[in-house]
């Protein structure tokens, strides 16, 4: 979706006048712009069939032209790939280091929508490494920023169960996964799964596994339909809890089996 809202904006950027001799207009392609998108949509499909490493070079062409351009939706969006990429490679500090460019940029006015992404991957990188008190702050930057237009409610409702799980609090991550479900059904099957999850992973600690088991099963049947190797372990897992609380060893032994031969990409 950010490439293709990125194309339409190149498109539009790239439409200039000029003054022919019979004094007629006609547009001039501005061929940057439309290299730094082929680059960007390039890296998307890498990044779609888990090719991060020629993702990251395709994104860092388009960083590299959108920067000589001064496209700054381009840079925006190219680095906020650029974070999740590099993130997804284990370079977690260049991945904090291109998103504290977007983030602490004097320079360019990147508009909220790009910093309210920027500050809830900031955060979710930021749990990640465990750090809650950091990810919490960078949740409300990011809460703040996402105003109009802004498609990031789910993913930081989702976030903030994901910290009250942490904190071992079941009411306040079922509280926050149930908004995330509500806002992302039908519109983002990923944050629907990832708000399941966390539902499950609520309902086992109210020792509820019967339930956790049914939300593992639906958000599984979501996740393999996205082709996500790394969620798909997750749902397993979580299955094989669910099936531990229920008493059956056998049925838990199998889901950790099939966990284990997931390779996360």
């Amino acid at each position: 979706m950010m490439d293709r809202l990125r194309f339409s904006a190149s498109l539009v950027l790239s439409g200039v006048l000029f003054l022919a001799a019979c004094g007629q207009t006609a547009p001039v392609r501005n061929a940057r712009l439309e290299l730094a998108a082929e680059y960007s949509q390039s890296g998307q499909r890498a990044y779609d069939r888990g090719d991060y490493l020629t993702a990251l070079r395709q994104y860092e062409m388009a960083l590299q032209v959108d920067v000589a351009v001064e496209n700054t939706l381009g840079v925006a969006i190219d680095m906020l790939n650029l974070a999740r990429v590099n993130q997804l490679l284990g370079r977690v500090e260049v991945a904090h280091a291109y998103l504290d460019k977007l983030l602490l940029d004097d320079a360019l006015e990147y508009g909220n929508t790009y910093l309210a992404n920027a500050a809830t991957q900031k955060a979710l990188l930021m749990l990640h490494q465990g750090d809650v008190n950091g990810a919490r702050s960078w949740l409300e930057k990011a809460s703040a920023w996402c105003v109009a237009e802004c498609l990031l409610e789910s993913v930081i409702d989702n976030a903030r169960a994901a910290i009250a799980l942490r904190e071992m609090d079941g009411d306040q991550a079922m509280h926050w996964a149930n908004r995330a479900a509500s806002a992302s059904r039908g519109d983002s099957p990923l944050e629907y799964a990832n708000a399941l999850r966390h539902m499950g992973e609520a309902h086992l600690m109210r020792g509820e596994f019967s339930a956790a088991l049914r939300l593992a099963d639906e958000a599984l049947v979501l996740d393999k339909s996205l082709g996500l190797p790394e969620k798909i372990r997750q749902d397993l897992l979580l299955s094989a809890r669910a099936y531990e609380g229920l008493g059956d060893a056998e049925q838990a032994r199998r889901f950790r089996a099939r966990a284990a031969r997931i390779i996360s990409r």
